[in-house]
């Protein structure tokens, strides 16, 4: 039978070739030429496969989301979620109706349908300026012939009117003063007056110099319609307007 010591001697020629194996092959540098002879299998990238699996492995492991507590660490740009785009709500439009006071189908003519009665105009600026259409800054413009005087003007209706709404436009641009006018109506021939309508407006040249005033109104059966101007409630000027308009 074999001796223990035989059994020992065959383990330690193993153990020595093993030893000697690994220092040649695996320990020993080996030349450059020795490098370049050794080929190793590649991937489809022409990297080695070990360097291609180890850069593929880094790659899954940066997308991996660390957790911090109850907050998620976000790695990558592409990781944030695309936020959702609301889509518009759906737009409720109605196309505006022209009050009384702005449109044209229910203004009345007053040059057809009255007589215009006056105390005082400048022969270069006629009460027919105020009834011509033309309104805005520059506009021609009717103006008394008086200066500091308290100036009226009455529209003489041909027949009994509904008026809903009055436009009147001054402008001044010369003197600072402040310009009151007032509006009545009479419905039984201009025998008595009401008033409806008190303004006053304070012009300067290096400030306000156009006024333009809008009223709506409920009138029935209305046969005369008096403006009074008063030119100087503050200052010193002459009594203007530029437009006047009235709607049914």
């Amino acid at each position: 039978m074999e001796t223990a010591r035989g059994r020992a001697q065959r383990r330690h020629v193993r153990e020595k070739a093993t030893i000697d194996h690994l220092v040649r092959d695996v320990y020993e540098p080996k030349t450059p030429d020795e490098k370049h002879t050794e080929r190793r299998p590649t991937a489809s990238t022409g990297k080695p496969v070990e360097d291609q699996v180890r850069e593929e492995w880094k790659a899954a492991l940066a997308r991996i989301p660390r957790f911090f507590g109850d907050k998620r660490q976000i790695t990558s740009v592409t990781e944030l979620p695309m936020p959702a785009i609301p889509s518009p709500p759906r737009l409720r439009k109605r196309p505006l109706k022209a009050n009384a006071a702005t449109s044209a189908a229910d203004e009345i003519d007053i040059a057809r349908c009255a007589a215009i009665a006056y105390t005082s105009e400048d022969p270069a600026h006629p009460v027919e300026h105020m009834l011509d259409g033309c309104c805005g800054p520059g506009a021609p413009r009717w103006m008394s012939a008086r200066p500091d005087t308290t100036e009226h003007i009455v529209i003489e209706l041909d027949r009994p009117q509904t008026i809903s709404g009055l436009v009147y436009e001054v402008e001044e641009t010369t003197r600072e003063r402040t310009q009151e006018v007032r509006v009545e109506v009479s419905e039984d021939g201009g025998q008595s007056y009401r008033q409806i309508l008190v303004q006053e407006y304070n012009f300067s040249p290096g400030g306000a110099t156009y006024q333009r005033e809008e009223q709506r109104f409920n009138l029935r059966q209305v046969t005369h319609l008096r403006l009074t101007i008063v030119p100087n409630k503050s200052g010193s000027g002459t009594a203007t307007l530029t437009a006047l308009r009235l709607f049914a």
